[in-house]
C-alpha cells in the first residue's frame, strides 16, 4: 500500500505520510487514528503545532514497530542566537517531544527550521552548529533512528558540514508542481549529499491549480484518478515521499492510493514545466 524509501543509514521511510499541521491536539488524535486504519504507516508532528499530546494517545497501545513516527525540535529562537543556549534549548525541546509522544524513541527528528532571522552564516552557524549537536547525541543514543532537517538550504548543510560527525538524513521541505523538479537546485544539490528529500505541502496549500487544475484533472481522467492524485503521484514519481494530511477519511484514503498507476513521460514533463501554483522549498533561506 506504501511503499519505502531508503535513508543512508539503511532506515526505511514510508513513502507517504500523514501530517497534523494546524491541527489542535483533538483533531490530530482523530486524523491520525483514521489514517492507521486507513493503512499509514508513517505520522508526522513537531513540537511548535501543539498536538504531540493528541499524536502520542492515538498511538497509544500499538505495537511501536508497527508506525514510523516523525517529530521536530524548533529552530535556535533565543535573541540574540547564542550556542550554548541552543544547545541547552534543543536536549529541553528533545525530551519535551518524547514526553508528550509518550514514546522511547521516534524513527525521525529533524530540525524544524533554520534562524529565522540573518540566514545560515556567522554567529546564526555557530548556534546552528550546537543544536545540531544535540540532535546527533540524540541519534548516537539511540532516541532516534534517523535525524535531519527541515526547510534548510545550501548554506545551512555548509554550515553544518564544518562541525557535524553526522550528516542530515531527511530535509524535508515544500515541493509540489509549479516550482520545477529542481528548485533552486536544492535538490540535485541534496542528492549529491545522499540526503533524502521530503515535500510538505505536495498541494500548495489546497492551490486550486492541484486541487481541480486543468492539466491535473486531465491527465488524472485517463487513469480514472483526481486531480489531487495525480499531483501527488507527480511528487512520489520524482522519487520524493511526501506528507498530505485531511480530517475526511476519504481524502486520507485517496491520498495513498497513488501507487496503482504510473504518469507517462509525456506526463510528467508536462508537469515539470507548469509554473503555477509558484513556491520556494523553505520559507526562511535560499542557497
Amino acid at each position: 500500500l506504501d511503499p519505502t524509501v531508503r535513508l543512508y543509514n539503511n532506515v526505511e521511510m514510508p513513502m507517504v505520510g500523514a501530517g497534523t499541521w494546524q491541527y489542535d491536539s483533538d483533531t490530530a488524535y482523530n486524523s491520525v487514528v483514521s489514517a492507521l486504519k486507513l493503512g499509514y504507516t508513517h505520522i508526522d508532528t513537531a513540537n511548535d503545532y501543539g498536538n504531540q499530546d493528541g499524536v502520542g494517545r492515538a498511538l497509544a497501545g500499538r505495537n511501536r514497530s508497527s508506525y514510523f513516527l516523525t517529530t521536530k525540535i524548533p529552530g535556535c529562537k533565543v535573541n540574540p542566537l547564542n550556542p550554548g543556549a541552543c544547545y541547552k534549548d534543543a536536549h529541553k525541546a528533545l525530551a519535551q517531544d518524547m514526553s508528550l509522544l509518550g514514546v522511547d524513541y521516534v524513527d525521525l527528528m529533524l530540525v524544524h527550521f533554520p534562524p529565522l532571522v540573518g540566514g545560515c552564516g556567522g554567529q546564526n552557524c555557530k548556534a546552528m552548529q550546537a543544536q545540531w549537536r544535540a540532535v546527533e547525541e540524540m541519534y548516537k543514543n539511540k532516541t532516534a533512528r534517523a535525524i535531519g532537517v527541515s526547510n534548510f538550504c545550501q548554506s545551512c548543510f555548509e554550515c553544518l558540514n564544518a562541525t557535524q560527525t553526522i550528516l542530515p538524513m531527511v530535509n524535508q521541505v515544500a515541493y509540489h508542481i509549479g516550482m520545477g523538479p529542481d528548485p533552486e537546485g536544492l535538490f540535485s544539490y541534496a542528492k549529491k549529499l545522499g540526503v533524502v528529500m521530503q515535500a510538505y505541502s505536495p498541494l500548495g496549500n489546497g492551490s486550486p491549480d492541484l486541487i481541480h487544475g486543468d492539466l491535473t484533472t486531465a491527465i488524472g481522467a485517463k487513469y480514472n484518478k483526481s486531480s489531487v492524485q495525480v499531483a501527488l503521484k507527480w511528487v512520489a514519481q520524482h522519487g520524493i515521499p511526501l506528507l498530505t494530511k485531511s480530517t475526511s477519511e476519504q481524502y486520507l484514503a485517496d491520498d495513498i492510493a497513488i501507487f496503482d498507476f504510473e504518469l507517462s513521460q509525456e506526463e510528467m514533463t508536462k508537469l515539470d514545466a507548469q509554473t503555477s501554483p509558484s513556491g520556494r522549498p523553505s520559507f526562511t533561506c535560499k542557497a
